[in-house]
């Protein structure tokens, strides 16, 4: 009986994607002609793989990655599984461009590849299976896709799903299709879960109760960065001794001539703030490179003490309150640890928004504006458990009289939630991603 079952289901779920392909190829024009970068390497969502990719001996581990959150969960994962076995390939896929973005920044160096993942459609699946040769599949939260999980087991291979969750939002819709979902989740070898309520969710989905584990959030284990801030910013704090350092991190312009220009803000708020903060200290990071000379004829222009980052003294004339361009990449996340307080850019602009996550990793006081579309995952959880403040619009930066909400969210508010989430436990024990890789570890063979 529940063989007719599963057959019928595969039966219903094949009709499904027959009926929605045409859909699909139009989603993917639409995509595509919305953001260039989607079209590139979209091969890969077909199951083809980068001409970098070689075949690999068997025992590879595949790591799935939805977007940013997961891709930052990700990285700790990928750390100690290659701290216990330097040789074994990895390969990470990540289903968005903004999370494929920062995997690229931020696994590169701890992978063998990395990829988009292939649309759920057996032909597409098994290229890729193919080709890596995975001995298991890792799945990061919520990605329940039945032709994936029927391919990898097919092949051979373990697959667990790792820091699994199921939202409010998303649970009344799983629920209302069990019948199908059922017998999806009886395929996973291993389910850790989030929390005791995410549990229950699996459960009443359907998992098998000995495969579901309830373990902690990956999210809230992440690290802070291990990097050296630049040693002219050493240099800076030491000779000048900021009282207040406000990070206004990867600004962006505006969407279009309506919308706010971050550094136009950011600078608008400074110059509000300086006379009654005379101890204030603002770095300035644009997210892109070809905004620095703009960023620094706008510095010039308000007629603010300034210094780049690039300079290689500090100028004599330098006092505060002041500004330092960071006209460097890859530096940002050195300099979360000596922040004050954070604003997050790409907020107060219609961007979408950028990663929280690793401020958060530091215990510091984050701001943003309300676009933050591109994590609205990360945002929800963040908002529920007041982990950041978020405001409206530019002119909450510097409300009135030469206060501000950045000021006194430095002075006064701390993510005193989000500090208990991360707990006070030093940053190496990190409970969760330990017991998750030791979960992982039995299966990289592909035992069942």
């Amino acid at each position: 009986m529940r063989e007719i079952k599963r057959a019928l289901i595969q039966v219903l779920y094949w009709a499904i994607r027959v009926a929605a392909f045409p859909l699909l190829v139009f989603y993917f024009l639409y995509r595509c002609a919305r953001d260039p970068r989607y079209s590139r390497r979209f091969s890969e969502r077909l199951g083809g793989e980068p001409a970098s990719f070689h075949p690999t001996p068997p025992g590879a581990i595949w790591l799935h990655a939805v977007s940013v959150g997961e891709v930052v969960s990700a990285a700790g994962l990928l750390r100690e599984i290659r701290l216990r076995s330097p040789g074994i390939p990895l390969y990470v896929s990540v289903s968005t461009v903004a999370g494929r973005d920062v995997a690229e920044e931020r696994l590169s160096s701890l992978v063998d590849g990395i990829f988009y993942p292939p649309i759920d459609y057996a032909f597409a699946v098994r290229r890729v299976l193919a080709r890596i040769r995975p001995s298991a599949v890792v799945i990061l939260e919520t990605e329940i896709w039945p032709v994936l999980y029927r391919e990898v087991k097919r092949a051979g291979c373990s697959l667990l799903v790792v820091n699994g969750r199921i939202s409010d939002r998303a649970f009344p819709r799983y629920r209302a299709w069990r019948f199908f979902f059922e017998d999806v989740l009886q395929r996973p070898d291993a389910i850790l879960v989030q929390s005791d309520q995410d549990a229950a969710r699996y459960l009443e989905l359907g998992a098998p109760a000995p495969a579901v584990d309830a373990i902690g959030n990956l999210k809230y284990d992440a690290e802070p960065s291990r990097d050296e801030p630049p040693e002219i910013i050493r240099e800076l704090i030491a000779k000048l001794r900021p009282a207040t350092v406000w990070i206004a991190a990867s600004t962006m312009p505006g969407a279009d001539r309506e919308d706010v220009d971050e550094d136009d803000a950011v600078l608008s708020a400074f110059e509000q703030l300086a006379p009654g903060h005379p101890q204030l200290l603002l770095i300035l990071v644009p997210r892109k490179p070809e905004r620095f000379d703009e960023a620094e004829t706008k510095l010039r222009d308000s007629g603010v003490l300034y210094m780049r980052r690039s300079l290689e003294s500090i100028p004599a004339d330098l006092a505060l309150p002041c500004v330092v361009l960071l006209d460097s990449m890859g530096e940002l996340a050195s300099l979360f640890p000596i922040a004050d307080v954070v604003f997050m850019g790409g907020s107060l602009a219609r961007r979408g928004g950028h990663n929280v996550l690793e401020p958060a990793a530091c215990r510091k006081a984050i701001v943003t504006g309300p676009h933050l579309e591109n994590f609205a995952a990360i945002a929800d959880e963040f908002r529920e458990q007041s982990a950041f403040l978020e405001i409206r619009g530019a002119a909450e930066l510097a409300p009135w009289r030469n206060s501000s909400l950045i000021v006194d969210c430095a002075r006064t508010w701390a993510p005193v939630p989000l500090r208990w989430r991360l707990g006070s436990a030093a940053p190496q024990e990190r409970p969760c991603l330990k017991f998750s890789v030791g979960r992982i570890w039995p299966f990289r063979a592909g035992t069942n």
